[in-house]
């Protein structure tokens, strides 16, 4: 049986799906895995962030800082992994196992420097490069959950689609480059490493924010002064 289209049809289908998916409505949760018990007992690594107030790290688990910092990110694919067989004299592939892409996110980088200080932290939780010989942490000291919305684009902003990455953590922080040519806004890119993906399903009227004073638009507003370069 041929299927019919036409603008109709196609219209109604994408009124029925809640419009179309745009790339520009994302929100994206970071745990860091930092916290008071841990910073103390790395007193190399807390002396060359005394700057820092105590209770700054409290404000590392939270994630909105992050959240509003953060200009792109990239849903990963997955690739199953195969190997020829011979069938009835014929080739086929067989599955045997899965690959998993690697993330990748992109920051604003403010006057303070917030985010880079946010991963490198983060990056000396899991190799200790204070002393003359690196120590590598336990697994367990070091990867958090990290998880990424793509928003449906209503204007209860619920979440269309919700991928969770486990046990992740920064394998990457990107180079900065600075100079006398460098006037734009300036970007840090992070590369993640996980355990595996997996899709979160959502309830209809879930909303990514937990705190309903702080809606979508408040979100939007500030990321794109930050995009415009008009706070500082």
């Amino acid at each position: 049986m041929a299927y019919t289209q036409n603008i109709d049809s196609m219209k109604a289908l994408i009124g029925k799906r809640g419009g179309l998916a745009r790339g520009n409505r994302f929100g994206i949760q970071i745990h860091h895995p930092a916290n008071n018990q841990i910073i103390n007992r790395i007193s190399k690594l807390k002396s060359l962030y005394s700057e820092i107030p105590s209770e700054y790290f409290d404000t590392l688990q939270e994630g909105n800082d992050v959240y509003m910092l953060c200009s792109a990110v990239t849903l990963p694919g997955k690739r199953i992994s195969t190997m020829e067989a011979k069938h009835n004299h014929n080739l086929s592939k067989k599955p045997y196992s899965m690959a998993t892409d690697e993330v990748s996110t992109t920051f604003l980088l403010t006057s303070d420097y917030f985010v880079k200080k946010y991963f490198d932290i983060w990056q000396e939780m899991i190799v200790d490069s204070t002393g003359n010989h690196y120590k590598t942490m336990y697994k367990e000291q070091y990867a958090a959950d990290v998880t990424i919305h793509a928003l449906d684009g209503t204007e209860k902003t619920n979440v269309g689609y919700t991928n969770i990455l486990e046990n992740a953590y920064p394998i990457q922080v990107g180079a900065i480059e600075l100079g006398n040519a460098q006037e734009g806004l300036m970007e840090l890119t992070v590369t993640w490493e996980y355990d595996n993906w997996k899709m979160q399903e959502e309830n209809e009227n879930y909303s990514y924010y937990k705190d309903g004073e702080r809606d979508q638009e408040k979100f939007d507003a500030i990321r794109t002064r930050y995009q415009k370069g008009l706070m500082r």
